[in-house]
């Protein structure tokens, strides 16, 4: 509390009267704040309802009409702040049981999709895959968030750590509710909005250009190219594979074709070439 007049300020908080009010306690619940002087107030929350909730608290200032307003509502829980699509982030939240009996839980987002996402890692896995080329497509919206456990029973004052996982498929801003249903209960119970952006990283290419010098036709050679990565997220890359192989002057392949390059760091990508004709040719790899 903080008084920005120029005569002291005597408070008192009016109790609640709610069912979540009584969960509060506020120390001091008065006191005098003087001139231009501050009042710390502790604030101390005991749950004894289950669900979600905004209550506002109020606090008389002796002289004055209106009292002081505190709103205390639910927060929001910000999955990594940004983050890079196709890669997996994981953090952990804890459900609560204060009740005086068990209760079955089941965890549900408020708007996700079917579909499983595609993580990075497991593009990778698969150079020829379509959608380094064209993108990952799917027939129905994907299911970017996994819980670890979405299920259970929590024991009387107990509780239980729940591991969220997103995996973004979508570059985008997201704002989702994990909803919690409790069994011969209710449904969304409670809730916890989670927050995220979906970013791709910019990579970029050192030489743009790879010179063999002279070749034997059909013998392999190898250069080696940079991939750096300069922004605060993982990237991933992958070269596309090579179309119309019977009609092209110049073969082209890598033994480390997709990769993962770490947040300010540089990896080196060998390209393999085989000559099919005589002359000077310019091949462009993706």
């Amino acid at each position: 509390l903080i008084n920005q007049g120029a005569i002291d300020a005597p408070f008192t908080y009016i109790p609640s009267t709610t069912n979540v009010g009584y969960c509060f306690k506020f120390a001091p619940e008065k006191g005098v704040v003087a001139p231009g002087g501050i009042q710390t107030i502790q604030i101390s929350f005991n749950a004894t309802v289950s669900g979600r909730f905004e209550e506002e608290f109020q606090f008389s200032v002796a002289g004055s009409p209106i009292p002081v307003i505190l709103t205390i509502r639910q927060g929001l829980w910000e999955l990594g702040g940004h983050i890079c699509s196709c890669f997996p982030y994981t953090k952990t939240c804890r459900l609560t049981n204060t009740s005086l009996a068990s209760l079955t839980f089941k965890l549900r987002m408020s708007d996700d999709g079917t579909q499983p996402a595609v993580s990075c890692f497991e593009q990778i896995l698969n150079s020829s895959d379509p959608s380094w080329r064209k993108g990952i497509h799917f027939d129905v919206e994907p299911r970017e968030f996994i819980m670890n456990p979405s299920q259970g029973t929590i024991l009387p004052q107990g509780h239980q750590d729940i591991e969220v996982t997103l995996c973004s498929n979508t570059v985008m801003e997201f704002c989702r509710k994990m909803l919690v249903d409790l069994e011969e209960i209710d449904k969304g119970v409670a809730s916890l909005t989670i927050m995220a952006r979906c970013l791709v990283p910019e990579l970029r290419v050192y030489p743009h250009i790879l010179c063999y010098d002279e070749c034997h036709p059909k013998v392999p050679y190898e250069r080696k190219f940079l991939i750096r990565n300069n922004t605060n997220l993982p990237g991933c890359y992958g070269l596309i594979p090579q179309n119309h192989k019977e009609d092209a002057p110049v073969l082209y392949s890598s033994p480390k074709p997709c990769g993962i390059v770490q947040p300010h760091s540089t990896v080196e990508v060998p390209v393999v070439i085989k000559v099919q004709a005589l002359g000077e040719h310019r091949t462009h790899v993706l």
